[in-house]
């Protein structure tokens, strides 16, 4: 028992297992030996509570999984990954097929691995721990969201550092780390209910804006406009930059019901978009109003619509967007992972789905392919599979308001 004077103690399990209080502890938590079951030596754990039954709930569970990892073969002591890691680097190179390569290892080892494992101590490594390690991975990085390529080589690499255990005898066996299926790199979005929490936020953003300098409340319009366009289309940042005045037509269906269409071109060529819905003529003519403004007349056709007021295209909105969302108190999403400008398609994508427009018509209007929707947005509900985006003839076009 510790040093420190017990002022109360009560033992279970045939003395096996002891619960007591020390003098002096604050709030007098109960602290816990155990026995290690078919062993030699004692396990102390603190058990976060001054009642009593709790700490004997506490202490009985411990009792029971040291029981099962006794008769299951495992390991019951802190498997202390940052030694093992240590003695990898020192003996490691002599072994590796490049420098290259090593340095490779080491990096990703430092900069994920052992953060990991250093703070979610573990009596042994095994796979499905490793899983829990790279579905932690996938939703935590330093600049941007790794792709399915780059989890597959950190799997590689990590399976080398693995090896190396086994071979050192620090691992019972070989560890059998699958690729995951990369499937589930469910990419984030927002939901009905962050959604509706940023549309909101925006209204009174853009409001607030007109009392502040012009540069401000421009580039709260244009930003505003932006995220709603890209929302409601599902078209892609680099496409959005190029599209132009003359890119924006209208046409109306059997159904009688406007319907807003975008020509883009991207890295998978020209296609037509059809906007989600014709509120977007809205977003668009609300820019176009600006422009209209700045000039003292029309805007050209062929001028960029998301534009700096010199006419030029804006490269980017990630700074702007980035801190909007964390403003808006949206920045992640229910899994953890930050959303970023992407988001918007995968929101549009989300949301359709939801709709029941069905995979083969909706990758074709995301200039994407069914597979790369189904891997990505298979989480999503599929209730009306024969609805369309429109399934109607063009039967006419409206006058757009800047024509």
């Amino acid at each position: 028992m510790p040093k420190n004077r017990v002022i109360n103690s009560q033992s279970f399990h045939e003395g096996r297992v002891v619960l007591y209080q020390l003098e002096g502890r604050p709030r007098q938590k109960w602290l816990c030996r155990i026995k290690v079951p078919n062993g030699n030596g004692y396990i102390y754990r603190g058990t976060g509570t001054s009642e009593f039954y709790e700490a004997r709930k506490f202490a009985d569970s411990i009792f029971d999984e040291l029981k099962y990892r006794v008769r299951s073969g495992q390991a019951i002591t802190a498997f202390d990954f940052k030694r093992l890691l240590n003695e990898f680097e020192a003996s490691y190179p002599t072994e590796a097929a490049s420098e290259t390569r090593a340095a490779r290892i080491f990096e990703f080892l430092h900069l994920y691995a052992l953060p990991y494992f250093s703070k979610n101590r573990l009596t042994e490594l095994n796979e499905h721990e490793i899983i829990k390690f790279f579905d932690w991975r996938r939703h935590n990085y330093k600049k941007k969201p790794p792709t399915n390529a780059t989890i597959a080589s950190e799997i590689s690499n990590f399976t080398v550092f693995a090896d190396w255990c086994y071979r050192r005898g620090y691992f019972k066996k070989r560890l059998e780390i699958d690729r995951p299926s990369l499937v589930e790199n469910r990419r984030p979005h927002f939901d009905d209910k962050d959604w509706a929490k940023l549309t909101r936020f925006l209204r009174e953003w853009v409001k607030e804006g007109k009392n502040k300098s012009g540069p401000i409340y421009r580039d709260r319009l244009m930003l505003t406009n932006y995220v709603l366009v890209l929302a409601n289309t599902g078209i892609r940042v680099g496409e959005a930059r190029g599209l132009k005045w003359s890119d924006i037509d209208t046409f109306v269906g059997d159904d009688e019901k406007e319907n807003v269409v975008l020509q883009v071109r991207g890295k998978t060529g020209n296609r037509e978009v059809v906007a989600r819905t014709n509120a977007v003529k809205d977003y668009l003519k609300r820019i176009w109003d600006l422009r209209f403004e700045e000039l003292s007349g029309k805007p050209p056709l062929n001028e960029a619509i998301f534009c700096h007021k010199d006419g030029t295209p804006i490269q980017s909105f990630k700074k702007g967007f980035n801190s909007l969302i964390k403003e808006a108190g949206v920045e992640f999403d229910g899994h953890g992972q930050r959303r970023v400008i992407y988001s918007l398609r995968h929101t549009y994508a989300t949301f359709r789905l939801h709709e029941g427009v069905n995979h083969f018509t909706l990758a074709r209007n995301m200039g994407t392919s069914v597979k790369m929707l189904e891997s990505f947005y298979g989480h999503t509900s599929n209730r009306a599979m024969a609805s369309e985006l429109t399934k109607t003839r063009d039967k006419g076009r409206h006058k757009l308001p800047w024509e």
